[in-house]
């Protein structure tokens, strides 16, 4: 079943996800290189990415990854709310084993 612009209305997949969020591979991306003791605020993160922060804001990108495991949010009572790398979450290890399995897989190919 798809939505208006392509996107899938029932995606509970992991890929499902990341489709669902044009910016969402390149976010990922970016959270497998920073540092996971370090905390980031939207406009960090989006500078980071590369992306910027209305597409991330508008899509919903990082709430996204708060909920399927790769970013913690921090919020403080007036305080901008920060974000974290959730490095010892399942998804964060998937997406580390996927880009550790691609980058070798293009080494060997190259």
């Amino acid at each position: 079943m798809l939505e208006k612009g392509g996107q899938r209305a029932d995606s509970d997949t992991g890929w499902g996800h990341v489709a669902n969020h044009d910016k969402a591979a390149t976010v990922i991306d970016t959270l497998l290189r920073l540092d996971a003791d370090e905390t980031y605020t939207k406009t960090a993160l989006s500078e980071a990415a590369g992306v910027p922060l209305k597409t991330l804001y508008l899509d919903g990108t990082l709430e996204e990854l708060v909920t399927v495991g790769l970013l913690e949010k921090h919020e403080a009572e007036g305080e901008e709310t920060v974000f974290s790398v959730d490095d010892g979450s399942a998804a964060f290890d998937a997406a580390k084993a996927f880009d550790t399995a691609a980058t070798a897989s293009g080494e060997a190919d190259g």
